[in-house]
């Protein structure tokens, strides 16, 4: 185990909830990532509702705007917490160099931060699974058809009053119930006692089943 608390340990299997929720309002509290980075996946309700999952997590995930990237590693950088082996535009099976984001340790927990951009009607997800952590290289694609950005992520209250960047609690179930994991089910039950909307269920939902995963690269 890595960590310095007994309850706030990070293991091989990835960070307690405390500690995984810790790191990521470390980063959803900058004040010039605010609007900018999104939490996403399992973590959201349990961020928003202030409860605890009971489980480990294994990373933190972050929608940002492909425009925005800069600005990430800008503060990364300047945090020291920038790495160049974490750098999707330095993977040796990136010959063009393309933007599909950056990894690095947050407090300890290992955190992604993918960007997103629309195009030709759909919302583009990007992703970079390394060796490092993943085991293999490989470039990722998600094209979502019909997803507005304003129905993928938006600002939302914290438990203490402040605000911060989530993707929707729409696009969280969606995922969850994609994946078809057991562990998920708490997460999906948790979304569902925050409360979806459901109007927008059913728009992101007919979006996902539409979606389409590629790997554009991958390493030999």
């Amino acid at each position: 185990t890595k960590g310095t608390n007994m309850g706030e340990l990070e293991t091989m299997e990835g960070a307690s909830c405390a500690a995984a929720k810790a790191a990521a309002l470390r980063v959803l509290r900058v004040p010039e990532l605010a609007g900018k980075v999104f939490l996403e996946g399992g973590l959201v309700p349990w961020v928003l509702g202030g409860r605890e999952s009971g489980r480990l997590h294994g990373d933190i995930d972050f929608s940002v705007r492909l425009e925005d990237m800069s600005v990430v590693r800008a503060w990364l950088a300047r945090e020291g917490r920038y790495d160049r082996d974490l750098d999707s535009r330095r993977m040796p099976c990136n010959a063009d160099g393309e933007e599909y984001g950056a990894h690095a340790r947050i407090n300890g927990v290992l955190a992604s931060f993918c960007p997103f951009f629309l195009r030709d009607g759909a919302l583009v997800q990007r992703n970079a699974e390394q060796t490092a952590f993943a085991g293999y290289d490989a470039l990722l694609e998600a094209v979502i058809p019909g997803l507005a950005e304003a129905d993928f992520v938006e600002m939302r209250e914290l438990p203490d009053g402040g605000r911060a960047g989530f993707a929707t609690l729409e696009v969280c179930r969606a995922a969850k119930a994609a994946s078809d994991r057991p562990k998920d089910l708490a997460d999906i039950a948790e979304l569902d006692r925050l409360g979806c909307d459901e109007e927008r269920m059913g728009r992101v939902a007919r979006a996902f089943a539409a979606t389409e995963v590629v790997c554009t690269a991958h390493g030999e």
